[in-house]
C-alpha cells in the first residue's frame, strides 16, 4: 500500500474526440470518358495540380472536329465569311439581300401603279396583279430572312458545341485539387466514368482538426489560442494543438459549446480517424491526488481503487483519472490526501474486506 499524494496542477478540462483531416475530397472528372491511364495508388503523396488519372482524349477530339466541320458547312451554305460570322447581319447575306431588292422593286412598281390607277392609266386588274406581286416578293424576303437567321443561330449552336467539345478534350486529365495523400482510388483502365463518378479520394492531413464538445459550465473559460495537450488513444503519441475555432453559440440540445482544435501534423505521424484525448489548459490551478497506476481498476466504465483505514478495512472509492505520469496517475474523486491505497488489488478484493497491512511505502 501507499498513501495518496496531493499535488497542485494547472486547471485543465479533459475531453475526447476524433481527429479529422484538414481537407478531404472525392475527386470526379469534369467530362465523361473511358479511363486510359491510372497514375496513383492508395497511400501515394500527390502535389496540387498533379495528374492522377487520364481519360481517353481521342474520342473527344474527333467529336470536336466533327462539330467544327458541321459549323463550317453551315457557313459555307450561307456564303458568309467565317471571320465575320460572329454577329453577322442577316440583311447582308446574299440570298436575303436579293430577296429584299426584289421586294423593293415590286413595292416601287406598286406605288407607281397606284398613282396611275388614280388617273385611270392602269386598270383594276393590273393594280390587283401588282399588289399580289408585291405581297409575294415581301413574303419571299421575310422567308429568306427567317431562314438565314435560323441558319446563323444553328451555326452559333454548332460553334458553341465544337468549342465545348474542344474544351472537353483538354479536360481529360484529372488533377489533384490540393497537396495530400490518396486515401482511395476507385477507377480502372477501360472503365467509363463521368462527373458524377468519384475516382479518387484525397486527404490532406498536414494538420488535423479535433472537434470537442465543451460542457456549458466550462464554456466561458474557453477562448481562441488556448494550448491543448493531445494524446492519441492506443498509442504513446502525444502532441499539442491550439483552440482555433469556437462556435458562436451553445448547442441547445446538448448544452455544449463546439470548438475545433488545430493539431499540426507536418510529418504525418498522426492519421485522421484516430480517437484522441484532449486536455485544454485553463486559468488557475486545482488539487489532484497522485496514486500508482496499478491501483486504479476499471469496471463497466467506472474507475475504482481501494482505500484502507487504520483497522485494515478496504473500501472501494470511485475516482476519475485525469492524467498519466509514468507509473502514476493523477485522479480526483472519493479519496483524501494521505489515505493508503492498495497498489495492485486482486480481482477478488471486495468492498469492506479486511486486508493485512504489511507496511506503507512513501
Amino acid at each position: 500500500m501507499t498513501p495518496a499524494e496531493s499535488v497542485t496542477v494547472p486547471n485543465a478540462l479533459a475531453l475526447d474526440g476524433t481527429l479529422r483531416a484538414r481537407r478531404q475530397a472525392r475527386v470526379s472528372p469534369i467530362v465523361s470518358g473511358h479511363v486510359e491511364r491510372v497514375l496513383v495508388e492508395r497511400g501515394d503523396l500527390v502535389k496540387e495540380g498533379q495528374v492522377m488519372i487520364e481519360l481517353r482524349a481521342s474520342d473527344l477530339r474527333l467529336e470536336a472536329q466533327a462539330a467544327a466541320s458541321r459549323a463550317a458547312a453551315q457557313l459555307e451554305q450561307l456564303g458568309v465569311d467565317p471571320k465575320s460570322a460572329k454577329g453577322a447581319d442577316p440583311e447582308k447575306v446574299a440570298s436575303v439581300a436579293a430577296a429584299k431588292a426584289d421586294w423593293e422593286a415590286a413595292r416601287d412598281q406598286l406605288e407607281r401603279n397606284e398613282r396611275l390607277h388614280e388617273n385611270g392609266a392602269v386598270s383594276d386588274q393590273q393594280l390587283t396583279q401588282s399588289r399580289a406581286m408585291e405581297a409575294a416578293a415581301r413574303a419571299r424576303y421575310e422567308a429568306a430572312r427567317q431562314a438565314v437567321s435560323a441558319s446563323l443561330s444553328s451555326y452559333a449552336a454548332l460553334s458553341a458545341d465544337a468549342a465545348r467539345r474542344s474544351s472537353d478534350a483538354q479536360n481529360t486529365k484529372i488533377r489533384a485539387p490540393f497537396t495530400g495523400s490518396v486515401m482511395k482510388r476507385s477507377a480502372e483502365v477501360g472503365e467509363f466514368v463521368g462527373p458524377q463518378t468519384p475516382v479518387v479520394e484525397l486527404i490532406d492531413a498536414s494538420e488535423l482538426r479535433l472537434e470537442l464538445q465543451v460542457p456549458e459550465r466550462q464554456s466561458t473559460k474557453i477562448r481562441e489560442g488556448q494550448i491543448v495537450e493531445v494524446e492519441v488513444d492506443g498509442s504513446e503519441v502525444s502532441t499539442k494543438g491550439e483552440v482555433k475555432y469556437v462556435a458562436a453559440a451553445l448547442d441547445e440540445a446538448r448544452r455544449t459549446l463546439t470548438v475545433e482544435v488545430v493539431v499540426p501534423n507536418p510529418e504525418g505521424q498522426l492519421r485522421a480517424g484516430h480517437f484522441a484525448r484532449a486536455r485544454i489548459v485553463l486559468d488557475g490551478t486545482r488539487e489532484l491526488l497522485r496514486v500508482p497506476a496499478t491501483a486504479v481498476r476499471e469496471r463497466a466504465g467506472v474507475e475504482r481503487l481501494f482505500a484502507v483505514d487504520d483497522q485494515g478495512v478496504a473500501t472501494a472509492r470511485i475516482v476519475t483519472s485525469v492524467r498519466r505520469e509514468g507509473d502514476f496517475v493523477l485522479v480526483e474523486g472519493e479519496l483524501a490526501s494521505g489515505e493508503a491505497v492498495v497498489i495492485d488489488p486482486p480481482p477478488t478484493l471486495a468492498d469492506g474486506a479486511k486486508v493485512r497491512i504489511q507496511g506503507r511505502e512513501g
